[in-house]
This record gives structure tokens, C-alpha cells and sequence, in this order.
């Protein structure tokens, strides 16, 4: 498999992944984020990336009036999947089935606000690729996975997470260890 253009990791610029995580997991499924987290440690060993960190997702909804901050992540899951589905765009792709958005109703019965809202489902895991001007210290959102190629032939492929690593891994650290559990923290 070759590594798709846009989410290469060949860059003079610093790079950091920054990899979500939904905040409840099934037991089977905390495995391979724990996996997936060594995986970006060996990145960042072999000086492939530059740092990264494993966050869960934002809240869906602000519960409290935002607070600006020098951060100018996006506050809420709908403004971050939303700056990946620009980037998406942007390069001609897709972000599902991996992540997707419905509008249900807000009573199961219709009763009371017939207004529907969206609900936004995101992955279990999900990297985000962002490239830093070490001059401005502008970020600047290279990839984001999973992710799906929509050529102009019809034909569809989808690149996981597990795919973009093993296509991006030295081949000295692509031995992979499920024997040392790690903890879903920040790392840089």
C-alpha cells in the first residue's frame, strides 16, 4: 500500500498528530487505541513526528458560556469534525463512514420541540495531522484519519488509521506490542 499525498509525513516543517479518542470505549476496543498510541510513541522515537498527544474528543455541546483562550483549538466536537471536513473537501475526500452526521428528533414521540438537531458520530480513534511554521508558529491541518478517496472513477477507498501507520512506520518499529498497555494522556 503507498501513502496517500496528502496525509505524508515529509515535511521540513514541525509535526504533530494529535489523536482523539471517544471517552468510553468498550473493553475490546482499548486495545488497539493503546496500540495505536505506541505506535505514535515509536513515531515520535524514530523522529517520523515531532510530538503528539491523545485527547478525547470535545464535548458535543458547550454546557457553559465559552471562555476565549490563547488556544484556538475548536471548542466543540461539531467545530473540530467540521475543520476535518473542510480539509476533507478541500482534497477531494471524504469523512465517512467513519464520521457521520443525522438529524434526529428531540422527543422519541414528537412531542414538545418538533425541532430536529443533529447528532455527530465520530470514531473511536481518529488522528488529526497538523504542520507547524517554526517561524509564525502557524498550525496548518495536514490530514486527518480515517478518511475516504473518492477518485473520479467511483471507486471509494478508505484509509484507517491502522492503515496510514503501517504505510508510514519505519520499518524497525512495526512491531507492535500488545503486552504494554499505555494510558490515553497527552505525550510531547
Amino acid at each position: 500500500m503507498t501513502a496517500s499525498p496528502t496525509v505524508d509525513l515529509d515535511s521540513e516543517a514541525s509535526l504533530r498528530i494529535d489523536c482523539y479518542v471517544r471517552s468510553t470505549v468498550p473493553p475490546t476496543v482499548t486495545g488497539t487505541i493503546n496500540d495505536v498510541v505506541d505506535r505514535l510513541q515509536r513515531l515520535a522515537e524514530a523522529g517520523r513526528i515531532d510530538s503528539y498527544r491523545t485527547t478525547h474528543w470535545p464535548p458535543a455541546c458547550h454546557t457553559v458560556e465559552p471562555t476565549p483562550t490563547a488556544d484556538a483549538r475548536p471548542e466543540t466536537r461539531a467545530d473540530l469534525v467540521g475543520e476535518f471536513e473542510r480539509w476533507a473537501a478541500r482534497h477531494g475526500h471524504s469523512l465517512e463512514p467513519a464520521f457521520r452526521r443525522r438529524e434526529i428528533q428531540q422527543t422519541p414521540f414528537g412531542l414538545g420541540c418538533d425541532e430536529p438537531r443533529e447528532q455527530l458520530r465520530v470514531p473511536f480513534v481518529s488522528l488529526a495531522i497538523y504542520e507547524t511554521d517554526d517561524e509564525t508558529a502557524d498550525e496548518t491541518l495536514r490530514g486527518v484519519l480515517p478518511y475516504t478517496e473518492q477518485p473520479q472513477t467511483g471507486d471509494e477507498r478508505t484509509y484507517t488509521v491502522d492503515d496510514w501507520l503501517s504505510t508510514v512506520e519505519p520499518t524497525a518499529t512495526r512491531r507492535l506490542s500488545a503486552e504494554q498497555p499505555t494510558r490515553l494522556e497527552s505525550h510531547q
